[in-house]
């Protein structure tokens, strides 16, 4: 039982990680938009996908 609590808590954990990825994502585009669009930018969303790319993969893993 305690190890099915611990899963459960990294599931939330790493669903709401995304979810906040996807966000910084939407809210450094949008800023980016409307100032300059710039090469620190384009490496800040290239590693935010990366960490999307991750994380979803994890997750596919835990409903095993």
């Amino acid at each position: 039982m305690k190890n099915y609590l611990r899963k459960l808590k990294h599931k939330r954990f790493i669903a709401r990680y995304i979810s906040d990825l996807h966000w910084d994502t939407i809210n450094t585009v949008t800023t980016a938009s409307a100032t300059e669009w710039n090469d620190s930018i384009s490496e800040h969303l290239y590693n935010n996908g990366v960490l999307i790319r991750k994380y979803e993969r994890r997750r596919r893993w835990l409903k095993f």
